[in-house]
């Protein structure tokens, strides 16, 4: 039977948490599988910045026919958004406009020299309209009682990204996997590799919708370990759940819609082929009890 206790903490527009509360010690060890803040960045913003997107060319206007020219193009070229464009060679396309630690850390020079432009892109970006990304970091320190939080960055004082958009294009889909620099990438050499907790925050800015149905995210009960890395890897994993009767929540989100969750806990995002592209901006998060500073990264 699922548990009915496991649920997210659902914030409603303006509301915050207790004083004597601490979600986001409950979210690292998975006692809660995710916190939500309705409305964090209004739903009206969220459309005038999609179109600021557009008009700074770093999204495709998916209402126009060129669209379709450029979506089957496999030369765009553009520094922020050619790098990940239709990254697996498949059908389906993902933009990203910041810098990936996932992506290009093996190569820590490049990646820290590319944080340090994404951060004079989302300076001149927000430098006069309402920043996304201080709104994620101000609800991060609202769940987050006697710590700071902070950009990631080395112990030299350079910065890793402070986040990151991603535009998911034609039904886009992120099977079930986990996040983590420590187990996953085991990126030893990166000052986060320290954290015992990896974390995400996420603000739908667009949904894709097709007959009705949107793309939402799945959190399962689940942490990543060794047991579980064969089902993931021979795409098994729901066979798995289903043997194990592991508890999932569906967290629905409408854009200005924001949710922190622990990025060890197995989950996947359905991928729905609308007419629009899924956009969310999208942190990871270090976090550990024993560490004054929650740092965030792209």
């Amino acid at each position: 039977m699922p548990d009915v206790d496991w649920k997210p903490l659902d914030f409603a527009p303006e509301a915050r948490p207790a004083t004597d509360a601490n979600p986001i010690r409950d979210v690292a060890q998975g006692n809660c599988p995710a916190v939500v803040f309705r409305q964090a960045f209004p739903a009206e913003q969220c459309a005038a910045l999609v179109q600021y997107l557009i008009d700074e060319d770093l999204i495709y206007d998916s209402t126009t026919a060129l669209v379709a020219e450029k979506a089957v193009s496999a030369g765009v070229t553009d520094k922020w958004t050619g790098l990940n464009l239709n990254p697996d060679g498949s059908p389906r396309r993902r933009i990203d406009i910041g810098t990936s630690l996932g992506n290009i850390g093996e190569d820590q020079e490049r990646f820290l020299s590319e944080s340090a432009e994404t951060h004079r892109l989302f300076g001149r970006l927000f430098a006069d309209r309402p920043n996304p990304i201080q709104v994620i970091y101000n609800r991060l320190q609202d769940i987050s009682p006697g710590k700071s939080v902070v950009t990631a960055h080395e112990p030299d004082g350079r910065q890793y990204g402070p986040a990151i958009f991603r535009v998911h294009y034609g039904g886009y889909a992120y099977g079930p996997h986990f996040d983590s620099v420590h187990n996953r990438e085991k990126r030893t050499n990166y000052a986060v590799y320290k954290y015992q907790s990896q974390l995400a925050g996420v603000l739908c800015v667009q949904n894709t919708t097709l007959n009705g149905v949107t793309a939402q995210g799945i959190i399962h009960r689940q942490f990543w370990n060794e047991q579980v890395d064969p089902w993931l890897a021979s795409g098994q994993f729901h066979d798995f759940a289903e043997q194990q009767n592991i508890d999932r929540v569906q967290i629905e989100l409408q854009p200005g819609d924001l949710y922190f969750f622990n990025t060890g806990l197995i989950h996947e995002v359905p991928g729905v082929p609308g007419d629009l592209p899924r956009i969310v901006l999208a942190t990871f998060i270090g976090y550990s009890d024993d560490e004054d500073e929650i740092m965030v990264w792209s």
